[in-house]
């Protein structure tokens, strides 16, 4: 006997940052809906409709199938793939909401009911992001109101990412592990991929600056005096001596830290390694890690092709591990690097090209 989870459809309704949804303009919000019972095949026992779990907050939801339609219950130190923050009810909202009216219901209140829940400590540049849980047309019609919100970590392409633990009780730090590479998507960086293959950048290590700045937030040009000798340290004994990363055509980029990612205890930055194409129109495609061969391209990379569908879990190719003390990043939010200037040069302040924004993922249609 088959068991379907009616009341909700997880997706991934994302609020990238503080950012108002409708930034993004011809995105359209995941249908987060009830899965109604369907015919079994006569081999297969009936179909049984079970609850939706509880919205509590502080609980944590998951789920394995792309269709959500095993959405459970589980202990938040296990790995989920939503932590639930608090309910609204649009209780002012007759008609079923179009895709523009939802991006606006989640900005405008989904993000202060997750706000309060994180008692105001959120890193908006950081691994987490804003997610719904609402009801399908169906619900809707019967007289649901409810909107569910919390948090998930979502890839670029919006695919999410497992989280462990709860977001309050750890890191919330947008870094990623040595070793892992970013895809490139045309202009964009992508999900982490295989570095033997096309890459925006490779992540070289990771500078933890709280210690040395104890007094507060330090300005951008003092994270730059301060990351550009560390990260070219790490980046030559990454890459096995001082000038393999030059003679191969890189450049040593850093991540800078935003005042409001400080204040919301964010103190680590990524070291990476990456190029540009020739007119630094955008990053160039780079194949290969840097600890070996690399070749890279002088042309705009194409879109990526085969990226997770948004609201599913991450393929495990794509997911980096997730310790609770200090996360890795999902990818999503990383600002815009800056690159190291020659070696005894004061910092260039000039960053790569910034990224396209991200898209909202195309919507997870409820059955």
């Amino acid at each position: 006997m088959r068991r379907v989870v009616t009341g909700v459809v997880v997706g991934a309704l994302l609020m990238l940052g503080a950012a108002s949804l409708d930034t993004f303009t011809d995105a359209e919000v995941p249908v987060l809906g009830s899965f109604a019972a369907v015919a079994a095949p006569p081999e297969e026992p009936e179909v049984v409709e079970v609850p939706a779990p509880p919205a509590t907050p502080g609980t944590c939801l998951t789920w394995s199938r792309a269709d959500a339609a095993d959405t459970a219950l589980v202990d938040c130190a296990q790995p989920h793939l939503f932590e639930q923050a608090g309910t609204v009810v649009l209780a002012d909202q007759v008609a079923l909401p179009d895709d523009s009216t939802w991006r606006q219901l989640v900005d405008e209140r989904c993000g202060p009911v997750v706000l309060s829940y994180l008692n105001d400590v959120f890193d908006p540049d950081g691994r987490y992001r804003v997610g719904a849980l609402k009801p399908s047309a169906s619900k809707w019609e019967q007289g649901d109101r409810e909107l569910r919100c919390g948090l998930q970590s979502a890839s670029r392409s919006g695919a999410l990412y497992p989280m462990t633990g709860r977001v309050a009780e750890g890191d919330q730090a947008a870094v990623q592990e040595p070793g892992v590479c970013l895809a490139i998507d045309g202009p964009r960086v992508g999900d982490p991929v295989a570095c033997s293959g096309p890459h925006a950048l490779e992540t070289v290590g990771i500078v933890d600056m709280a210690a040395d700045f104890p007094d507060g937030y330090p300005a951008v040009a003092d994270q730059d005096a301060y990351l550009q000798p560390k990260c070219n340290e790490i980046a030559a004994a990454y890459a096995g001596g001082p000038t393999v990363v030059t003679d191969k055509g890189l450049t040593v980029y850093w991540n800078n830290i935003s005042e409001e990612s400080w204040a919301a205890g964010t103190y680590r930055a990524n070291c990476n390694v990456a190029a540009l194409l020739p007119d630094r129109s955008g990053f160039a495609p780079v194949t290969g890690p840097v600890t070996g061969d690399v070749v890279i391209g002088d042309q705009l990379a194409p879109p990526a092709e085969n990226t997770p569908d948004a609201g599913i879990p991450a393929p495990p190719t794509t997911t980096p591990a997730a310790p609770t003390t200090a996360p890795p990043a999902d990818g999503t939010g990383t600002p815009s690097p800056t690159p190291a200037p020659a070696e005894g040069a004061p910092p260039a302040g000039e960053a790569p090209p910034a990224e396209v924004p991200l898209e909202v993922p195309v919507p997870l249609e409820g059955t």
